[in-house]
């Protein structure tokens, strides 16, 4: 399986392409093009891609995972009243909006991955919304699609990580484009600043965050302090007991952010399934989710319409044609009742009939809800958060629910729970599949609603 990481600066674009999977993969080519304008455009991208496909010959560019670097993000610290990553997903962007010198509806952004500790503590790198899908498509324009845009921080956390488990904790200092440092406790950023390079020589600043970052020497260890790549000779003399993490030697200073980029689409839980795109997709899913509803609201009241028109239709008929509506009641009962041989009075006895095949049913255990009851107790069970059914199939009194959640097996336990509890004790609910998408942060789910007893094959 081809991978394909992209970073961008002011200058270069470049790309790295691995090939295998999260646990054994090699580097399959290493490109780079010069920029014709600052952060590159169409013709950039197009000449990236022509660079891959001569050093990838006879192979299809796959999805990519473009990373973009500090002077196109924002990076804000937010103390928030939640402290789990899908709620605090779900409202941090109205905390960004004011503050940020972008209009509100141009905000995308997304949070890394916070410290275990529950403390309502988030980091979100946002970007200009119209940047990011201007730059999705020249890449998609050019013949590689884009899978998920992050950022240099979740280059970096990718890189850290071994084999794709947590980072080590301590501080992590590297200089892609730019100087980023990060704090870096179970797995979480407790701590998260990005520097221009130009800063390098001037390091006061830089050194001033980095002891910041460290915490409270006096009533804890100091940190372990790591070097990714090669940091600028000041910032790296300030740190001379950091540890210098090994990382291949095929793949040059440059491109190391794109080989995070890379990394990052392998290991997709080590920064959270962290994706600005993600958040796009989220808008545009909402957006689908109100059309759906307009749409229902429309076929709902068109039914009722129908509904009224066949009633006023009726009460004409009974008045205008009574005669006639008996008789044809009287010929429709002896079709689909022939075993009563005697009609005499044709209401009362199809109410007989009726309430004759509702015992059968009862007895046959073939009663139940109907289409319209279940798929309303489904809608009334849905959680708060990113979920959306993609598919629902009724069978008899089964109902199977086909979907994707964005927050993760969580959200699809919590929607099960709530069916259980919609339906109640005579029904069975249990989740027969459950698995990450190629997006990462979300999960695919299929949900079985069945009465118990029920022994039809699945």
């Amino acid at each position: 399986m081809l991978t394909i990481g992209i970073s961008i600066t002011r200058d270069r674009i470049c790309g790295v392409a691995l090939d295998g999977s999260a646990s054994a993969s090699r580097i399959a080519a290493t490109v780079s093009v010069p920029c014709g304008e600052p952060f590159g455009g169409a013709e950039d991208a197009a000449a990236l891609a022509g660079e891959l496909r001569g050093a990838l010959p006879g192979v299809p560019l796959s999805g990519a995972v473009l990373t973009l670097p500090p002077p196109l993000t924002y990076l804000r610290p937010l103390t928030l009243p939640v402290t789990d990553l899908p709620r605090a997903r779900a409202i941090h962007i109205a905390e960004l909006e004011g503050n940020l010198p972008i209009e509100d509806e141009e905000i995308l952004s997304d949070l890394l991955p916070p410290a275990p500790e529950p403390s309502g503590l988030f980091f979100a790198v946002a970007a200009k919304r119209s940047l990011v899908e201007t730059t999705a498509e020249n890449f998609r324009s050019a013949g590689i699609p884009v899978d998920r845009v992050v950022t240099d921080p979740v280059a970096l956390l990718a890189l850290a990580s071994p084999d794709g488990g947590p980072p080590p904790d301590g501080v992590y200092l590297s200089a892609f484009s730019d100087i980023l440092l990060l704090r870096v406790s179970g797995g979480g950023v407790l701590a998260a600043r990005q520097f221009p390079l130009a800063l390098a020589d001037a390091s006061g600043e830089i050194l001033s965050a980095l002891r910041e970052a460290a915490g409270d020497l006096e009533t804890a260890p100091a940190p372990a302090r790591f070097l990714v790549g090669a940091a600028p000779g000041p910032v790296a003399k300030a740190v001379p007991e950091a540890t210098v993490l090994a990382l291949p030697e095929a793949v040059p200073q440059s491109h190391l952010a794109a080989y995070g980029a890379a990394l990052a689409a392998l290991r997709p839980k080590v920064a959270a399934g962290f994706s600005l795109r993600t958040s796009a997709d989220a808008a545009s899913e909402k957006e689908r989710g109100r059309r759906r509803t307009v749409v229902a609201a429309v076929a709902g009241g068109v039914a009722v319409l129908l509904a009224l028109g066949a009633l006023q239709f009726t009460v004409w008929a009974e008045g205008r044609k009574a005669a006639r509506a008996r008789a044809l009641v009287r010929t429709e009962f002896t079709a689909a009742a022939p075993d009563v041989r005697n009609v005499v009075q044709a209401g009362a006895q199809i109410r007989e009939k009726l309430e004759s095949l509702r015992r059968q049913q009862k007895e046959l255990g073939t009663d139940g809800p109907s289409p319209t009851e279940l798929l309303m107790a489904a809608s009334r069970s849905l959680p708060q958060g990113e979920i959306a059914l993609r598919e629902v199939s009724i069978d008899g009194v089964r109902l199977r629910l086909a979907g994707e959640a964005g927050g993760g097996a969580k959200l699809v336990e919590s929607y099960r729970a709530a069916l259980a509890g919609t339906f109640g004790p005579t029904y069975t609910v249990t989740v027969q599949e459950s698995e990450g998408s190629a997006r990462g942060a979300s999960v695919r789910f299929t949900i079985l609603v069945d009465r118990k007893g029920e022994r039809r094959a699945s």
